[in-house]
């Protein structure tokens, strides 16, 4: 058999799985009959291509191949339905003498004990922020990081999730030069129930994930209940709780007065939110055609102040796909109230582009960020420099990497990075601060 049949076949079996399907091979273009399957299985990692880049798809597949498909569909056992289950533990019958050979136990997944699975990544990075100044003193960190996560699969509608973590840097501090919070200590970061009482819906209670758009202005955790439905044309998602990273409230910051002649305002907090409160999230995105995917947002947040507004959030976010490599994205999030004697709402937007070189994505990205328009809790490091600056603006190349099975390489650079414009009293010449540009990279491991 053709190894482009038999993945048509296995994606099939695995259909209802979500993941984010990008075409990762060069000759399997958007028009092939067979582009969704094998982008999709690409997506969840149950197949890999050769180190050109390509899939080859017209090769004849072996048993030995088919054995490692198989492998990998135990690998996401859990999130496989009733009849998908009972299909893959057929196949790992038959191919019981290969998988044995890769490693795999036929009696259900390696590490699994009973109803208990097991898996992990480790992660050391090294990061560094830019001297603006040559007397100034360089400054860099190096720290370490192992998750281990456990599932619980209950029944074949619900599992029990946790996570255990365990960051320290190697000398103790952050690149803020002050203590490394809870360094070196074992916490359970995630620890939730996840329930999906039909196909396509999920509802997932406890401290778990919250991504909200395309997580360049969200993507941390929260503590409370998100409910997902999502068929990969369709997702609709609503969430409820206490969002768990507020890091860029609590800090001083400048926003643009309505009368420029005033300079700009001098404010702590802009946002009116009150973290002990809970906040709501309600979001969606579709898929027009094959190659556009839009998305929208809504944010509320409990009130500090029972007299001023809280900060809402509106965002749009979208993704174009330019080719079988290259792909455009953006996002733009808007804060609804205006704070008190500013001159107008603040804004966060980004915009930029993702290349695909083999086996290797490459990345370039414009950020402008605005004093007043993100919250904190973003994977990315947006707020390196804003406290005490009217907002941030900054350019953004991104590279992720396999190096070797399970291994990945990452690495981000933050360069021409500048505060937002400081408008200063009685008409005098607007100022641009320089910040400190910032690059990481980092290896990570997942077993």
């Amino acid at each position: 058999m053709k190894k482009i049949f038999a993945l048509a076949a296995v994606a099939a079996l695995t259909a209802g799985v979500s993941a984010y399907a990008a075409n990762p091979f060069s000759d399997v273009g958007m028009d092939h009959w067979a582009y969704q399957a094998v982008a999709d299985l690409s997506a969840q990692g149950v197949v890999e291509g050769y180190p050109n880049g390509t899939f080859g798809g017209e090769k004849h597949i072996t048993r030995f191949e088919v054995a490692q498909i198989v492998a990998r569909l135990l690998a996401q056992e859990s999130q496989l339905n009733a009849s998908q289950k009972a299909t893959v533990e057929k196949l790992a019958a038959e191919y019981a003498d290969e998988l044995s050979n890769l490693g795999v136990r036929v009696n259900n997944l390696e590490n699994k004990v009973g109803n208990i699975t097991w898996t992990g990544d480790s992660r050391v990075k090294y990061e560094r922020e830019v001297k603006l100044d040559p007397q100034e003193d360089s400054h860099y960190e190096i720290t370490g990081r192992i998750r281990l996560n456990v599932t619980a699969q209950t029944s074949p509608e619900m599992a029990v999730k946790a996570r255990l973590v365990n960051t320290f840097s190697f000398d103790g501090k952050n690149l803020d030069r002050n203590p490394y919070g809870d360094n070196g200590i074992i916490k359970v970061d995630r620890l939730h129930v996840e329930y999906s009482p039909m196909k396509n819906t999920m509802i997932d209670l406890g401290h778990t994930d919250a991504v909200i758009g395309s997580g360049a202005w969200y993507g941390k955790g929260i503590n409370g209940i998100v409910a997902t439905y999502d068929n990969n044309i369709i997702g609709l998602q609503a969430g409820y709780g206490r969002l768990t990273d507020y890091s860029n409230l609590e800090k001083k910051y400048y926003i643009p007065h309505k009368d420029s002649k005033q300079g700009d305002l001098e404010v702590n907090n802009p946002f009116n939110i009150d973290t002990k409160k809970e906040m709501w999230f309600v979001q969606g995105h579709t898929m027009l055609g094959k190659y556009v995917t839009l998305g929208a947002f809504f944010t509320h947040f409990g009130k500090k102040e029972s007299t001023k507004p809280a900060g809402e959030f509106v965002g749009i976010n979208g993704k174009v796909q330019l080719g079988d490599a290259l792909s455009l994205d953006g996002e733009y999030v808007g804060n609804r109230h205006l704070v008190t004697d500013a001159d107008h709402k603040a804004r966060f937007w980004n915009a930029g582009l993702t290349y695909r070189l083999g086996m290797a994505n490459l990345g370039l990205h414009y950020y402008d960020v605005e004093a007043g328009s993100y919250i904190g809790g973003s994977n990315l490091a947006l707020s390196h420099g804003m406290d005490g600056q009217p907002g941030r603006r900054f350019w953004s190349a991104s590279l992720v990497m396999p190096v070797a099975d399970d291994v990945t390489l990452e690495a981000n650079y933050n360069f021409k990075s500048k505060a937002q414009p400081r408008i200063h009293k009685d008409g005098a010449q607007p100022t641009v601060a320089s910040l400190r540009d910032y690059w990481n990279v980092s290896l990570n491991y997942t077993f």
